[in-house]
Parts: structure tokens; C-alpha cells; sequence
């Protein structure tokens, strides 16, 4: 009877041995798999094709004028690439020149890695939040781009760390099918990595106010204490990484001056 009990507790442990095996091994290949997946996933877009598509579509889409405010985006063409293109950032003196994009069905955070094309990784898209109106009528629109290593998308703000860069370029440009709107850089900080939209009622006075405030007092960056920035402005916060620094976001700050 001993004997018998032996076997079976052997037997038992032996199984329990090859299924634990088994399991492993199924665990790795699902993770190879996986892998395998992310992998291409993010080898599907070449940053350098990317930012050559990028270069074409300035070429193609937006017919330049002496005067800036007077460039000239054809939308139907962009929308026919992705109907989720709606507006066009231009900022003289930098290498940021490029269309807006805001997922209707994805996540919010879908084009940080997703181009204009849909192909899926870097360098990503600029692009809004559906937190955010695509009118820029809101208190504050926040709009994301990558710190790309190359120098592209908004990898320039970088430069608004320089006072006089930062004193020499202050205007930034947002067109749209039916205006273009003139922004005046007032500051370009470092922020933690608080989620702005999340952290801030920009409905509510006292927390616009604050948010202000709290750029405005920034000891790391630029800012501009002569542009008029009151409650009633329309306030365009450019974010971007800094590399160096991952709980950290590089913030060019404007407040709309003109609309044509």
C-alpha cells in the first residue's frame, strides 16, 4: 500500500513537473510573439521617410508668402491623405512646419506614434486632444509633438531655450480652412509632467489664473513679462519631452494676437 501511495505522489509530481514545463514554454513563445509584434509595430514607420513625407507634403500643401499669415494650406488635399488633418502649425525660424491631426475614433494619445499615413511608430503626428476643440476657441489648447533626436517635429522648441532665439522668433501660426491664427510666445518653460488638460479647470478663472501664474514664475526657461496676458486670452501650449529629464515636459507658451 506504501508502495502504491509512492508511485502516485511520483507520479503526480512528475506531472505536475511537465505541465509547469509546458506552461513555461508556452509563455515564452507568447512573448516572443509579442514582442515580435511591438517590434514591427514600431519598424512599420522609417523616421527618415517619414519626415520625407512630411517635407513633400510642405511642398505640395502649403504655398509660402513673404507674410506668413498670408500662406496658403490646401486642406482637401491633406484630408485626402487623413481626414483627420484640421490644421497646419507653422513657426518662422524653427524646422516646426506641419499638419495637426486629432483622432475622431482612436485614443487620445493615438498619433503620438502614428504618422500621417497611419503607419505606426515614430516620428508620430502633431497633434491635439479631443479634450480640445479643433476651433482653438478654447481657454488653452495643448498640442503634443515628439523631441526627435533628428531635429524634427518639435524638437526646435528646444531653441526657446536660448534668450535670444527666444526674443528674435516669438510668433507662431495655426491655419485653418477658414482663418489663420497669429500667436505671440510670451514663455517657453520646463514643467513637470502633469497632465495639463487633467490637472487644470481652464473653465474656471482661478485655475487659468494659476496656470499663469505658475509659467510666468518659472525660474528654468523664458518668458515675456511685456505680452498682455489676461483671463480672457486664448493661451496655445506647445509640450514636448526633454530628454534628459523624463518627469519632465518643455512647454512653448503663446497667446493669440491675431486673426486674419
Amino acid at each position: 500500500m506504501k508502495k502504491t501511495k509512492k508511485i502516485v505522489i511520483a507520479a503526480v509530481v512528475a506531472l505536475i513537473i511537465v505541465l509547469g514545463a509546458a506552461a513555461g514554454v508556452i509563455f515564452f513563445f507568447q512573448q516572443e510573439a509579442s514582442e515580435a509584434v511591438v517590434q514591427e509595430q514600431v519598424e512599420e514607420a522609417d523616421p527618415v521617410e517619414a519626415e520625407e513625407e512630411y517635407q513633400t507634403l510642405q511642398g505640395e500643401a502649403v504655398t509660402q508668402a513673404e507674410d506668413p499669415v498670408q500662406n496658403q494650406v490646401d486642406f482637401e488635399a491633406l484630408q485626402e491623405i487623413n481626414p483627420d488633418v484640421y490644421a497646419w502649425i507653422q513657426i518662422p525660424g524653427t524646422n516646426v512646419n506641419y499638419p495637426i491631426l486629432q483622432s475622431v475614433t482612436e485614443a487620445d494619445d493615438y498619433y503620438l506614434n502614428t504618422t500621417i499615413d497611419g503607419k505606426a511608430g515614430y516620428p508620430g503626428s502633431i497633434y491635439t486632444e479631443k479634450y480640445n476643440s479643433t476651433s482653438f476657441t478654447d481657454p488653452v489648447t495643448v498640442v503634443y509633438g515628439h523631441n526627435m533626436k533628428e531635429g524634427t517635429m518639435f524638437a526646435d522648441l528646444h531653441k526657446y531655450t536660448d534668450r535670444t532665439f527666444f526674443d528674435s522668433n516669438p510668433y507662431i501660426y495655426i491655419y485653418l480652412p477658414d482663418k489663420t491664427l497669429k500667436y505671440q510666445i510670451f514663455a517657453a518653460v520646463a514643467f513637470d509632467d502633469r497632465y495639463i488638460l487633467g490637472n487644470y479647470n481652464f473653465q474656471d478663472k482661478d485655475d487659468f489664473q494659476k496656470y499663469l501664474d505658475e509659467l510666468r514664475s518659472s525660474i528654468d526657461g523664458n518668458v515675456n513679462q511685456d505680452v498682455q496676458v489676461t483671463q480672457e486670452s486664448k493661451i496655445l501650449t506647445l509640450s514636448t519631452c526633454i530628454g534628459e529629464y523624463p518627469d519632465q515636459r518643455w512647454l512653448v507658451n503663446a497667446t493669440l494676437v491675431g486673426e486674419n
